[in-house]
């Protein structure tokens, strides 16, 4: 069984991925992708994840 952070990790590669195809469909720079994929594919999810781990202890005190 897939732990919330594995879910959230996943969902967010796939979406960062399919934003980078996107965005080379529409001839972004290969910052612009580089950017989404790092943006998107890795800072968010973890962003999300500490986000829900910090609820979850307020609301078990």
């Amino acid at each position: 069984m897939l732990s919330r952070e594995n879910r959230i990790g996943i969902a967010f590669i796939v979406f960062a991925l399919l934003s980078a195809y996107a965005a080379l469909q529409f001839d972004a720079p290969s910052w612009a992708v580089s950017a989404i994929i790092l943006g998107v594919g890795v800072v968010s999810p973890l962003l999300l994840n500490d986000y829900l781990d910090r609820r979850e202890d307020a609301g078990a005190d």
